[in-house]
């Protein structure tokens, strides 16, 4: 089961009409691995979000909207990009 933070239609919809076997694994695999150093930093920061969430009332919305839009979703595709790279470097080699 995926957070709805953690969603991006761009990594988590996968074309698999029109997308090669090894390719679509490929895919699949950067997708479920992104989801590990997202994890982690999210937990990170879960606690400060909770602390917000009842102690300062009037930022706690823009807080959230901040972290998980340009500390959360950029990581998540920073990884998938490094994984889908090396996996794809390693389908190509393998062929």
């Amino acid at each position: 089961m995926l957070l709805p933070v953690f969603y991006m239609a761009s990594i988590d919809e996968i074309d698999k009409a029109n997308l090669s076997l090894g390719e679509i694994q490929v895919r699949n695999i950067a997708k479920n691995i992104s989801l590990i150093p997202t994890f982690v930093i999210y937990a990170l920061f879960l606690p400060l979000l909770m602390i917000l969430y009842y102690c300062y009332e009037p930022g706690k919305e823009k807080i959230h909207v901040f972290i998980f839009t340009f500390i959360i979703k950029p990581i998540r595709w920073f990884s998938y990009q490094i994984v889908y790279l090396i996996c794809n470097f390693f389908r190509k080699l393998n062929k």
